[in-house]
């Protein structure tokens, strides 16, 4: 008997691939079968995917770096993309397209409403950017992580809150004579936030903080031999670094809520640049307002920071201790999944 099936479409970083990967396992812990699921990716999305034991399809997807200027001049490649996936992807008994985002949006989007499939899109960020914004004026559900989700279709949104990993547990270590700082810069790692981590090494000594620092793919950097500090290429289980921080300093994309859930004090730095600018900057924003995080908009507040932790220790984590209340979404659009699959049948 056929299987009614999903057909996930994610690309690009750990941003928009690793919710699909965490919807997918709480699917398989919910009882749908791994052949009821399909992933359409390109090569840079794949490289999170290889222990995602579905059909996986790796195309290449066009990606403008000069916004809707660059998809409107290059729309042929966009088509040679849309007849590959027809090509290789088989739609009959597809109940539902779901997309994270990214320049594949719009494509899983077209082809929702070309083969009258019902479209899901989940959105990590609190401002959505173009990919998500178009697909959000096509008929569909927008899932957000954030409320009051901006750049968007409101009409099709829903808030659930964030996509998250979970197995991932809230730290339950003691804080004895040192706080852990963690540091990362996204999937892909940020020179700017490595750049600040080793001026502050280099003018000053780590006295009651170690620094759990992840440097990003092919950026280790041997000559940097500090006391109390750790360098780490890429984290395959972050549930291991999540358990020995106590503090995270990091950009300000849709992963940081996976800290916010744990209760992890957030010291934020948003990328100022490109298309990710916006979406940084105000996700930064709503958790400082909410008293979550604390913005570093350059090297000099990062220093102070730093030296605060280091000087009051725990005082400083008792005055940003995190009381989070953001619940994660996985399970709400899981059951959304299931429901239309069975409607399906």
């Amino acid at each position: 008997m056929n299987q009614n099936k999903i057909m996930f479409f994610c690309v690009g970083t750990g941003g928009h691939v690793l919710p699909v990967k965490n919807i997918i396992d709480e699917l398989l812990n919910s009882g749908i079968s791994k052949n009821q699921i399909e992933i359409v990716t390109d090569n840079r999305g794949s490289k999170f995917l290889q222990e995602v034991d579905v059909k996986c399809f790796t195309t290449d997807v066009f990606r403008s770096d000069i916004g809707k200027l660059g998809y409107l001049i290059n729309l042929t490649k966009i088509f040679k993309t849309i007849s590959n996936i027809n090509r290789n992807m088989d739609f009959k008994n597809t109940k539902i397209i779901f997309t994270t985002g990214s320049y594949i949006a719009p494509i899983a989007a077209y082809l929702s409403w070309r083969k009258k499939i019902k479209l899901f899109v989940q959105e990590q960020n609190i401002y959505t950017g173009l990919g998500n914004k178009i697909a959000s004026y096509f008929k569909s559900t927008v899932f957000a992580s954030y409320p009051d989700t901006k750049n968007v279709n409101q009409k099709n949104v829903e808030f659930v809150g964030p996509v998250i990993d979970k197995n991932i547990k809230k730290s339950i270590k003691d804080i004895n004579e040192n706080i852990v700082i963690g540091v990362q810069g996204g999937s892909q790692g940020s020179n700017e936030i490595n750049n600040f981590v080793y001026k502050y090494l280099e003018n000053h000594k780590l006295i009651k903080v170690k620094i759990l620092h992840i440097v990003g793919p092919s950026n280790i950097d041997k000559s940097k031999n500090f006391n109390n500090y750790e360098q780490l290429e890429y984290v395959d289980n972050m549930n291991d670094f999540y358990q020995q921080i106590d503090v995270q300093i990091s950009r300000a994309g849709g992963g940081i809520l996976e800290a916010l859930y744990l209760n992890i004090p957030l010291i934020l730095i948003p990328y100022k640049l490109g298309t990710t600018s916006s979406h940084q900057q105000m996700n930064a924003k709503f958790l400082v307002d909410n008293e979550y995080a604390i913005i570093c908009n350059n090297y000099t507040d990062v220093e102070k920071e730093i030296l605060l932790i280091d000087n009051e220790n725990t005082d400083w984590l008792d005055k940003y201790k995190v009381n989070n209340t953001i619940e994660s979404g996985n399970i709400s659009i899981s059951k959304k999944i299931i429901q239309e699959i069975k409607n399906g049948l």
